[in-house]
């Protein structure tokens, strides 16, 4: 995530290209709470350069392009998902076991950021190895009866008018 004063060096740059205009406290905020949160300084750097290196139309680049521009820089980087399940054989992480789920997000999200693929599987591998196994359920009684007859096995097996209060 992009601290407040890394998001306010990219709007600067982008504010650079239209005559640096100054930007205010509530400008600043506001753009960084609409980049996204897995955005880093080097990429959305990189989003703004690309942005305004094919700009024609005079456009001024707003948080969702810069977003965008993210998101494209740090697609290519994500394994696919046979690269994927390969390096989950390697480690010996079960496909539909607990310890996949988190293993693919920690892979995904490190190499999403820039981590060289040996170092996001060691990440990788220490995330799997936190999981918490849930407490398995406990046993409940087996209901016999029925709420008329009090227990009885099969209902109508006891005389009705003990059912309904009667006397024997």
């Amino acid at each position: 995530m992009l601290t407040l004063a890394e998001s306010t060096l990219v709007l600067a740059k982008i504010r650079a290209h239209h005559g640096n205009a100054p930007i205010t406290d509530l400008e600043a905020r506001t753009f960084h709470e609409e980049l996204r949160a897995d955005a880093n300084l080097a990429d959305a750097m990189e989003s703004v350069r690309r942005f305004y290196a094919n700009n024609e139309t005079g456009r001024w680049m707003l948080s969702g392009d810069v977003n965008a521009g993210i998101r494209r820089i740090q697609g290519p980087r994500i394994p696919d998902a046979v690269r994927i399940h390969e390096l989950m054989e390697q480690d010996g992480i079960g496909i539909s076991s607990p310890q996949s789920i988190p293993y693919r997000r920690t892979l995904i999200a490190q190499t999403r950021q820039g981590a060289p693929i040996e170092e996001a599987r060691v990440k990788a591998m220490k995330a799997a190895q936190l999981v918490i196994e849930p407490p398995k359920p406990e046993s409940k009684p087996r209901l016999t009866g029925h709420f008329i007859g009090g227990g009885v096995e099969r209902l109508g097996a006891e005389n009705l008018s003990s059912m309904i209060g009667g006397t024997k």
